[in-house]
This record gives C-alpha cells, sequence and structure tokens, in this order.
C-alpha cells in the first residue's frame, strides 16, 4: 500500500464515521462542525482557544458560535476572570445527543461502506479495523487537530 493510499483510506473512514455522527447534518456549515467537535473534545472554552485549536479565523469561530446558539445548540457567558473573553459551552441537550451518537458502534457504517463485500469478508475486514484501532489508537490521547500532535 502506497503512502497515498494509506492517507486516503484514513480520510474515507473519517467521512464514513464523520457522516454517521451528524456532520452532514442539514444547514450544519463545515466551520459549525468543527466547533461542535472541539467543544465535546475539550469542553467549555474561549472562542480564541477553539480559533487556535481548530484552525479557523477568530472570526469564523464568532460566526459559528452565534449560528449554533441561534440553535440552542451551545451557550455564552463572559469570562469571569476576564470579561473580554466569551466562553462557550455545548447545551446538555446537545451534548447528551452527541456523546449518544460518538457511542454507537460503526458495524452499520461499516456495513453499508462495504456493500461490495460478502459477509465473511465484511465480518473480517471490520475485526481488522477494529484490531488496528486497538494497535494503533486504543490507550492514547484522543487529538482530533494535527497541530495539536505531540510526535
Amino acid at each position: 500500500m502506497e503512502m497515498s493510499d494509506l492517507y486516503q483510506l484514513g480520510r474515507r473512514l473519517a467521512e464514513i464515521a464523520l457522516a454517521d455522527m451528524g456532520s452532514d447534518a442539514p444547514d450544519l456549515a463545515p466551520g459549525e462542525f468543527l466547533v461542535l467537535q472541539d467543544l465535546f473534545l475539550n469542553g467549555r472554552s474561549a472562542v480564541g482557544d477553539i480559533a487556535k485549536r481548530t484552525g479557523l479565523a477568530q472570526s469564523r469561530v464568532s460566526t459559528s458560535v452565534r449560528a449554533l446558539v441561534g440553535r440552542s445548540w451551545v451557550t455564552t457567558a463572559a469570562d469571569p476572570s476576564d470579561g473580554r473573553r466569551t466562553l462557550v459551552d455545548v447545551t446538555e441537550p446537545i451534548r447528551a445527543a452527541g456523546q449518544q451518537r460518538r457511542a454507537e458502534r460503526a458495524d452499520k457504517a461499516l456495513t453499508n461502506a462495504l456493500a461490495g463485500a460478502d459477509d465473511t469478508e465484511r465480518a473480517a475486514l471490520i475485526a481488522a479495523l477494529e484490531r488496528l484501532h486497538q494497535l494503533l489508537v486504543a490507550g492514547r490521547t484522543q487529538r482530533r487537530f494535527p497541530d495539536t500532535v505531540t510526535p
């Protein structure tokens, strides 16, 4: 397997997972999804910190936050230690829904994606992906954004 093939496989697996976790929800802009994802990974955060972690411009994060506040998906409050900073947090109903989606098993999504394989091969491929996860991911700090990965 060439490195570019490995990269394309990783991207395709990410697309499958993101679609089942709701990144393709109607009217959810990519920036809004990144803000939500960052809040799920890092908890209540200042707009500037979200911008640093996601790589989005602070103005884009602010625009996404306003849209998410309008949907009642996030709340904002002034930082008690620095009133110039705005803290953002996911609302409890959205947090619960997001945790449920993230915790769902990937078998259904993978079964759909691997429709070209027979049942035996599909089961073997899903088992192989689970083993790869154990070897490459389990027990490591979960990081989403490349600039936060430490070697």
